[in-house]
């Protein structure tokens, strides 16, 4: 309402200047006083002209130099524009909107600088005549995340800001960011039996005789595996879900609970634990992946590449819950894998009270590697006490700092 309020008034404001200055001349006469008339008319004639002019009239397109790119990367934003009538602009302002996640820039180590780091991108051009026009502007720094683009909008006006046109484009894009990756040394996982420790490296045949659930189909699944009547109940294909799906040697678990001011900590946690998902899933092909919250994801082990693009894009859009992170819903979680199976839990949060729980899941069989996400360098005697004890049980933990660069090795300690 206001923006339709201070057109009618710029629009008044013209023709009374113009009535004005035509009043003048008819009284005063001369040369001076019907010159400045004659010398506004051009004006008048322009600014109709472009208040008519049919901004919407151009046709506008948006491309990537890519759609998929690691965080911390960079992407080439190419927008396009034409017009069939030469109509002479003096200026062109071209906004491109996106979400304000892109605001945010990332570090090097994967971690997110402080909100709207990034200015929206605003381009002023002179088009003149011209029919065809092309900007280019770089994302660099790019932020985790599957970010969308929504519109582009133009500006125009005559070249003294007496009126001004604006016409906004429908161009929905996405732009997918997937986690950092950090080279990682990850140790042999061991399973535990009761005869004593032994190398898993074999993954094990899929049992498919017991079917637990059902899911969406992803490329590498078996023909055979498809529930044709879920499928056409739902319009979309589906498949079987079986319950050895569930179970496999090694599972990597995020708890993605954090606390109100621990985003750094968060995205520093997806990256380690998509790092040491990434490393051993070249090592061994039935590594499963669990995600802890207030309800538990299951990314169940499957064979081939699919799994890992699965576990990939489910940590590309995760986003963290705030909350203290809980041992027990692990140990909840793991209550459904078969015993000696080795566990990577990537945790923000961790105390000595986990400790009996921690003693209670090794005399059952399982073997963890605790990853713990901390956001300072040096080790307090609170962390050097619970490395410790951790280490007592026959656990490992291995200590992350956000502010850490170097080389991590994530060793296994049976």
């Amino acid at each position: 309402m206001k923006d339709k309020l201070r057109f009618a008034f710029k629009l008044v404001s013209i023709f009374l200047l113009a009535i004005i200055l035509f009043c003048y001349s008819m009284f005063q006469g001369g040369f001076v006083s019907w010159f400045l008339f004659y010398a506004y008319v051009p004006i008048l004639l322009y600014v109709l002209l472009v208040l008519a002019y049919p901004l919407d009239g151009w046709r506008v397109e948006r491309s990537f130099s890519k759609y998929y790119v690691k965080s911390g990367g960079e992407v080439t934003v190419e927008i396009t524009l034409s017009r069939g009538l030469p109509f002479p602009l003096v200026y062109l302002q071209i906004e491109d909107l996106f979400d304000k996640t892109l605001l945010k820039m990332s570090r090097p180590d994967g971690t997110l600088r402080a909100a709207e780091s990034r200015q929206l991108k605003q381009h002023i051009l002179f088009p003149g005549f011209r029919r065809h026009l092309r900007i280019q502007y770089v994302l660099d720094r790019l932020p985790r995340g599957e970010h969308s683009f929504h519109q582009i909008r133009l500006r125009t006006g005559d070249p003294f800001q007496l009126i001004e046109k604006e016409a906004v484009f429908d161009i929905s894009q996405q732009l997918h960011v997937y986690p950092a990756e950090r080279e990682m040394t990850v140790g042999n996982p061991n399973s535990v039996f009761e005869e004593g420790a032994a190398i898993a490296y074999a993954p094990r045949s899929k049992q498919t005789s017991v079917v637990s659930g059902i899911r969406e189909y992803t490329p590498g699944d078996r023909f055979s595996w498809i529930d044709w009547k879920a499928s056409a109940r739902k319009q979309d294909m589906m498949t079987k879900e079986f319950e050895q799906e569930k179970s496999a040697d090694v599972l990597v678990a995020l708890d993605r609970r954090v606390g109100r001011q621990a985003e750094d900590l968060f995205e520093y946690a997806v990256v380690i634990a998509f790092s040491v998902y990434r490393k051993l899933k070249k090592r061994n092909e039935q590594v499963g992946f669990m995600s802890l919250g207030h309800d538990a994801k299951w990314l169940p082990a499957t064979m081939g590449s699919a799994q890992l693009q699965r576990v990939q894009h489910y940590l590309t859009t995760v986003s963290r819950e705030v909350g203290r992170p809980h041992l027990h819903a692990l140990a909840a979680e793991l209550s459904k894998q078969p015993k000696g199976s080795t566990v990577y839990y990537v945790t923000t949060d961790l105390d000595s009270r986990d400790l009996p729980l921690l003693r209670k899941l090794r005399q059952t069989g399982y073997v963890l590697t605790v990853l713990y996400i901390c956001s300072h360098a040096e080790l307090g005697t609170k962390e050097k006490n619970l490395l410790q004890g951790v280490r007592q049980l026959g656990h490992q933990m291995d200590i992350h700092p956000v502010q850490k660069t170097a080389r991590t090795e994530v060793q296994r300690n049976a």
